[in-house]
């Protein structure tokens, strides 16, 4: 099995920090942050059992969070991005 399709099949991959920052904040691990296009960088988000939920409540409106926990959260992504 190559990376790549080990990479499709085990992580969720986006170039959205909203959606990465909704997932960390729901407990997935930001395994990477691939900069190699200088326009914009890819999140790798290890995926598990319920990803696919999550993202469904997300662009379905049905998630809450608290607010500080989800900026620090964004601070932290924003950094690994910048540094």
């Amino acid at each position: 099995m190559t990376i790549k399709k080990e990479r499709q099949e085990n992580y969720y991959q986006t170039s959205d920090l909203l959606i990465c920052s909704v997932l960390v904040y729901f407990d997935h691990i930001l395994q990477e942050v691939d900069k190699a296009d200088s326009s914009r960088c890819i999140f790798a988000i290890k995926k598990t059992g319920n990803t696919d939920k999550l993202l469904n409540d997300f662009y379905n409106s049905r998630l809450l969070i608290e607010p500080n926990k989800f900026q620090a959260i964004q601070k932290d992504i924003k950094r690994r991005i910048y540094n």
